[in-house]
């Protein structure tokens, strides 16, 4: 049986590098974890604060709070600055929206080109 998103056209070829491109690991991986993205969503709410703040109403310590920060950081969704003490968190957000739009971009062609079973009828025979 063919894979039938494995095609050979010059189109397909084109899509394909240009999904792969974009496709940010670190970015993706960061948003996959439940805790970091309930974080997230806090810092959509509440705008700038601290972790002490971020973490009330989460299960987790502290600790465990600040390093989900600190992979948002480095996936640059999120972005952070010291005062006196403290450091604040917030989102990122021209870069999540430049991220997103670039992912989504690249990821459009798909739509066209990559049809799961096309080519075959409903009961799985070649058409």
């Amino acid at each position: 049986m063919k894979n039938d998103n494995a095609k050979d056209s010059p189109e397909h070829k084109a899509m394909a590098e240009a999904a792969i491109a974009v496709l940010d690991t670190r970015f993706l991986k960061a948003l996959t974890d439940p805790t970091r993205v309930q974080i997230v969503k806090k810092l959509i709410l509440l705008g700038t604060c601290d972790v002490t703040t971020i973490a009330k109403g989460l299960s987790q310590d502290r600790s465990v709070i600040s390093r989900h920060l600190g992979t948002l950081e480095q996936a640059r969704i999120t972005t952070s600055r010291k005062v006196g003490r403290r450091v604040l968190h917030d989102i990122d957000g021209p870069y999540v929206v430049q991220k997103v739009t670039l992912i989504l971009g690249a990821l459009q062609p798909m739509a066209e080109l990559c049809i799961p079973f096309a080519q075959f009828d409903k009961d799985g025979e070649a058409a």
